[in-house]
């Protein structure tokens, strides 16, 4: 494996910004310090979660990080507090009204929590969202979405009108959307990555609803990148 050198990223640094200004350069070297970070986090949590899917206990995972039990559940197990929009802070507008219409699709559906299946909706009916045109792509359409996770997940007549928490796995969504966006390269987190991370996180109601639906992960990630590629060509165009 290529660890990154000093002089490497130094070198990427003034490319990015030939003039020189020795501001920008240093704003662009904190940006490229806190990504390292970042990849260094994501890389363990994807094989802390890797551990977890085959049954590694919490204490397994804890002596083979070289840490304990609590510490190992600390970093790596979501919480249940209100949201730290910081490491969201690139979410894209459209990516945050995913996040904003989940909340009030849980609360049209008389839940208390805002789960996966709330997420999902909201990711299709933001139509000018990237996640939305992926699945249309393959025939899925709201109207299913919707019945599915109706069956899944009953709605009830209770009248919502308290503030209502995101479910750990909604947590875990939005963490693994910002590991989906790393793992393409792409520096902003977007609808598509949101569901991207939706299917990652296999085991909630809304993964588990686009399975029911017969959705193809694969052909997913491939138009999303295919469609990211060819806005990126256009803008260049410009």
């Amino acid at each position: 494996m290529t660890t990154p050198r000093l002089d490497d990223m130094i070198n990427l640094v003034a490319t990015l910004h030939p003039d020189g200004d020795p501001l920008e350069r240093l704003t662009e070297a904190v940006v490229q310090a806190d990504r390292l970070g970042e990849l260094s986090d994501h890389l363990v949590g994807h094989f802390v979660d890797q551990a977890r899917r085959a049954g590694a206990t919490w204490t397994d995972i804890g002596r083979s990080m070289g840490v304990s039990k609590q510490a190992a559940q600390k970093r790596f197990v979501p919480k249940e507090e209100p949201m730290d929009w910081g490491p969201f802070s690139r979410f894209t507008d459209l990516a945050r009204q995913v996040v904003v219409g989940s909340r009030g699709e849980a609360m049209a559906a008389g839940h208390r929590y805002i789960g996966t299946e709330h997420v999902l909706i909201a990711l299709i009916a933001v139509h000018k969202g990237l996640a939305s045109q992926a699945l249309i792509a393959q025939g899925i359409t709201e109207e299913q979405i919707r019945a599915a996770v109706k069956v899944a997940a009953p709605y009830t007549d209770e009248k919502i009108t308290e503030d209502i928490p995101f479910t750990p796995r909604v947590r875990k969504v939005l963490e693994l959307a910002v590991r989906e966006a790393l793992r393409l390269e792409h520096n902003f987190i977007g609808t598509e990555h949101v569901l991207l991370g939706l299917l990652a996180e296999a085991d909630g109601v809304g993964a588990q609803v686009l399975k029911g639906l017969g959705v193809n992960t694969e052909a997913l990630e491939h138009y999303i990148v295919a469609k990211l590629s060819e806005l990126l060509r256009e803008r260049q165009g410009e």
